[in-house]
C-alpha cells in the first residue's frame, strides 16, 4: 500500500482542503497530529447566515444542535473606541457606549447584549437582540 504524503480535497474524516504528513504516515487517513500542514476550510461547516433588525425565531430545520454565533450591528459614532465613527459590526456583545450629558462631558453605558438560544434540539433558534444582529450558524464547532 502506498503512502500519500499530500491531500488535496477530501480526507477520509470529511474535511476539505490541503493536508501534508510527517514521513511514514497517510495524509488521508492520519490523525492531524501527525500533520505537518493543515489547511482546511471552516466554511464548508456555515449552514446559515443572516441579519435581523429585532427579536424573533429563525427557523433552521435541524435534528441536533447547531454552534451559533452573533455579532451586533451598532453605529460606532457613540463608542469608546470611536466617537466619531460610521458603524459596522461589534464583537463581542455588549456594546459600551459615551452620550453627551449637555454639560460637556459624557455618560457611559452598555446596550443590551445580543444573544442565540436554540430551540427543539435545533428546530429553530431565537435571536434576541436590541440593534440588527448577524447571526452564523454552523454544523460544528470549529477545532
Amino acid at each position: 500500500m502506498s503512502v500519500r504524503r499530500v491531500v488535496i480535497g477530501r480526507r477520509a474524516d470529511g474535511t476539505f482542503g490541503a493536508f501534508v504528513s510527517k514521513a511514514g504516515f497517510d495524509a488521508l487517513v492520519t490523525p492531524d497530529a501527525n500533520l505537518l500542514l493543515n489547511i482546511s476550510s471552516k466554511v464548508s461547516f456555515l449552514l446559515q447566515l443572516g441579519l435581523v433588525g429585532a427579536s424573533q425565531v429563525v427557523p433552521l430545520g435541524l435534528s441536533r444542535s447547531p454552534v451559533v454565533m452573533v455579532t451586533s450591528e451598532n453605529s460606532l459614532g457613540g463608542t469608546l473606541a470611536n466617537y466619531n465613527g460610521p458603524g459596522g459590526p461589534t464583537r463581542p456583545s455588549p456594546l459600551a457606549y459615551v452620550i453627551p450629558n449637555g454639560s460637556g462631558g459624557f455618560s457611559v453605558g452598555l446596550s443590551p447584549a445580543s444573544s442565540a438560544t436554540i430551540n427543539g434540539n435545533g428546530a429553530s433558534v431565537t435571536i434576541n437582540c436590541s440593534v440588527g444582529t448577524i447571526y452564523a450558524v454552523y454544523s460544528q464547532a470549529f477545532t
